[in-house]
C-alpha cells in the first residue's frame, strides 16, 4: 500500500508565543487538522510503533506535536528514517540533535523523538497531559524516587557521594499511580481541564507545595519555560492550596516501603549488588585513578588526563577486573610504559 504524501498547505499564520523555529502557536481546531493528517501518515508508515501524547480536552492551543517513535520502528538507521520523513511530509527546515528531530511541517513545528522500545510505552505516559509527569516528578523525589521516561527509577549514590546509578523499580503506571495514591481509572479516562488534572495531581496525600513556595533553580527555570508549570503555580495560589507532608529527612528510611510496595523491582537485591560493587571499585581506586596519575604525571589535567585514561584501559575488555588483580607498584609501572609509548 503506497504512503499518503501530504501536500504543503499556504503558510498559516502564528498565534501566541514561540518556540524552536518561532512560529507560535495554533488553535485547538487547527491544531488537530495537522494532527490528524499526520497520523493518516503514520498510521500507514509505522503502524503501532508511534505514539502521540495525550492532553486535556478543552486544551485552546497547541504549540507544537510531539511524536514518539519505537526504535523497533527503524529499519536501517534513525538518519535514514529521518529522511524518509521528511521527504514524504515534504519538510524543508528541521534540526536534529541525538534522539530529536525537530520540524517544520505545514509551517508548525513537529517533534519526533525515538525511544528504545522498551521504553515506547512509558515515554509515552510521562509526556501524556503537559508537564502533569514533572508535578509527579517532585512527590516521587522526596522519596528518592525519579519519575521519568524511563518509569520509575530508585536513585543509589555511592557512600563517597562520587557516583549515583538510577536502579529500574517498574513501568508499571498502575502500580506507580497508586504508590502516590492516585486515581488510575481516572488517568485512564483523561481529564477535560487543567483545572481536573491539577486537582487529580494534587489529590495525593504526598503532595506538598513547598517545591512551589521555595522554588530551586530548576523548579523556577521550568516555571518560566513551561505555560503549564506557571499555570500550576498561579493556580495553587489563586486556590488557596496550602497542602503540606512531612517527609522523613532521611530519604533512605523510604526505601523498605518501596522495595515492599514493587516487588517486582528486587530492589533490595540490586542495592546489595550496587553496594558489592562499591567496594570493589573503592578498592580499585586506591591503586588506579584520575588522583593517582596526575600525582605520577602532573602533566596531565582535564580532556588530556580524560583521554589519556581511556586509551590506557582500552588494552583490556575488562579494564577493571584486570587492574583489580594487579599491585599498587604493577599498575604504576604499566601506566609509566604506557605515558612513555602513548606521547
Amino acid at each position: 500500500m503506497p504512503f499518503l504524501v501530504l501536500k504543503p498547505k499556504p503558510q498559516q499564520q502564528s498565534k501566541m508565543g514561540g518556540n524552536l523555529f518561532k512560529l507560535g502557536r495554533l488553535p485547538k481546531a487547527e491544531y488537530l487538522e495537522i494532527e490528524g493528517e499526520l497520523r493518516q501518515y503514520l498510521d500507514q508508515k509505522l503502524g503501532d510503533l508511534y505514539r502521540i501524547p495525550r492532553y486535556y480536552r478543552n486544551k485552546p492551543d497547541f504549540g507544537d506535536v510531539d511524536i514518539i517513535v519505537s526504535d523497533a520502528a527503524i529499519q536501517s538507521t534513525w538518519q535514514d528514517l529521518r529522511m524518509e520523513l521528511s521527504k514524504d511530509l515534504g519538510i524543508q527546515q528541521h534540526k536534529s540533535l541525538g534522539s530529536v528531530f525537530s520540524t517544520v511541517h505545514q509551517n508548525f513545528q513537529v517533534d519526533f523523538f525515538y525511544r528504545e522500545h522498551r521504553y515506547f510505552d512509558s515515554t509515552y505516559n510521562y509526556l501524556s497531559f503537559n508537564d502533569v509527569g514533572n508535578i509527579l516528578g517532585k512527590i516521587f523525589k522526596r522519596f528518592n524516587l525519579k519519575y521519568g521516561e524511563q518509569g520509575l527509577l530508585y536513585v543509589f549514590r555511592r557512600a563517597d557521594g562520587h557516583f549515583q546509578k538510577d536502579l529500574e523499580v517498574s513501568q508499571d503506571f498502575e502500580r506507580i499511580f497508586a504508590f502516590l495514591q492516585l486515581d488510575y481509572a481516572h488517568w485512564l479516562r483523561g481529564f477535560d481541564t487543567l483545572d481536573e488534572l491539577f486537582r487529580w495531581a494534587i489529590a495525593s496525600p504526598y503532595f506538598s507545595i513547598h517545591p512551589y513556595q521555595d522554588q530551586d533553580a530548576t523548579t523556577t527555570q521550568r516555571v518560566k519555560e513551561r505555560t503549564t508549570m506557571r499555570r500550576f503555580v498561579d493556580w495553587l495560589e489563586v486556590q488557596g492550596i496550602s497542602q503540606q507532608f512531612e517527609f522523613l529527612q532521611d530519604r533512605d528510611a523510604y526505601l523498605p516501603m518501596i522495595a515492599a510496595f514493587f516487588p517486582e523491582g528486587n530492589l533490595l537485591e540490586k542495592m546489595e549488588q550496587e553496594r558489592q560493587r562499591e567496594a570493589y571499585v573503592l578498592r580499585l581506586r586506591e591503586k588506579y585513578s584520575g588522583q593517582v596519575i596526575m600525582r605520577l604525571f602532573p602533566d596531565l589535567q582535564g580532556k588530556v588526563l580524560g583521554d589519556f585514561m581511556r586509551s590506557f584501559e582500552a588494552q583490556w575488555e575488562d579494564h577493571e577486573a584486570v587492574l583489580a588483580g594487579m599491585d599498587a607498584e604493577e599498575i604504576l609501572a604499566r601506566l609509566r610504559q604506557f605515558k612513555a609509548d602513548y606521547y
